[in-house]
């Protein structure tokens, strides 16, 4: 088990749940967007550690995703 694909679902996992939080309390676009961008970054650090990392051009497209959603949340 690779520790630093695991320490970043943590992180991605509570940064997910901290926006979902954050947007009920102030129900501000941007944490959701956030909170969506790090849920994708967790699907594919959870994809490494099953051993699906075999799909390169799925995980690029998953980050890409995270990436996008991130940067919307940042400009809302």
């Amino acid at each position: 088990m690779d520790i630093i694909t695991l320490v970043n679902l943590i992180f991605s996992i509570t940064i997910l749940f901290l926006g979902i939080k954050k947007y009920k309390e102030t129900g501000a676009k941007a944490f959701i967007f956030i909170a969506l961008g790090f849920m994708m970054y967790g699907i594919s650090h959870f994809s490494l550690l099953m051993g699906w990392g075999g799909a390169k051009e799925a995980l690029v497209a998953v980050r890409s995703a995270g990436y996008v959603l991130v940067i919307i949340g940042l400009l809302v």
